[in-house]
């Protein structure tokens, strides 16, 4: 009886001995694997935010639109308004088209309209320029300027080009020679791309 307690006592303390070297053994583990993960971190590359770059927005520039009056051989002539860099032929079309008996040929349905000018549809027939709100006459083809031999008063009838611009065509033309193409009217100081587009059908150089 003795003996087998004893033996019963032995038992019991070598199972509390598995229990504390089993819980000394987890608690070792548990530390290795904390102090891995911190060396683990440590060695982790840094990590750097960037903020993503602001895109900025371009300034959207609003062209106006041109405001024409289109008068003559046409269905419907009026005042209309069209999108800046419309042609000639726009405001036709607005206008509702030539009448019959149009003489078309007269006229640059491809030259980009101005802000302001009017455009004179003219009649198979007719010689008559008509008198813009400018107060400078359109001539028709027939009757087109002659930019090497025109006087002042002759170039100012032409739409764009006051006193100071046709005393350059001729200080020009003085200096340089006769123009041999209407074209050569762009080397003018105060000519630019727009100004010849309204001339281009209204002069010659023969």
């Amino acid at each position: 009886m003795y003996l087998r307690r004893i033996l019963t006592k032995r038992w019991f303390l070598m199972q509390d001995r598995g229990i504390i070297i089993g819980l000394a053994i987890a608690v070792v583990m548990s530390l290795a694997v904390n102090v891995y993960l911190f060396v683990a971190l440590q060695r982790s590359p840094e990590v750097i935010y960037v903020d993503a770059p602001v895109v900025v927005e371009p300034d959207i520039v609003e062209v106006p639109p041109v405001t024409v009056h289109i008068s003559g051989a046409v269905m419907r002539p009026s005042v209309y308004t069209l999108p800046a860099g419309s042609r000639v032929l726009a405001v036709l079309e607005a206008a509702g088209g030539a009448l019959e008996g149009a003489d078309l040929e007269r006229v640059n349905l491809a030259r980009t309209l101005n802000d302001g000018e009017q455009v004179h549809i003219f009649a198979q027939g007719d010689q008559t320029p008509p008198v813009v709100s400018s107060g400078y006459s359109v001539a028709p083809s027939s009757t087109t300027v002659n930019i090497n031999t025109a006087t002042q008063a002759e170039l100012e009838t032409l739409p764009g080009i006051g006193p100071v611009k046709a005393g350059d065509i001729i200080a020009y033309r003085t200096q340089n020679g006769p123009f041999k193409t209407i074209e050569d009217l762009l080397g003018v100081k105060g000519i630019g791309t727009k100004t010849f587009e309204s001339l281009e059908s209204l002069i010659r150089v023969k």
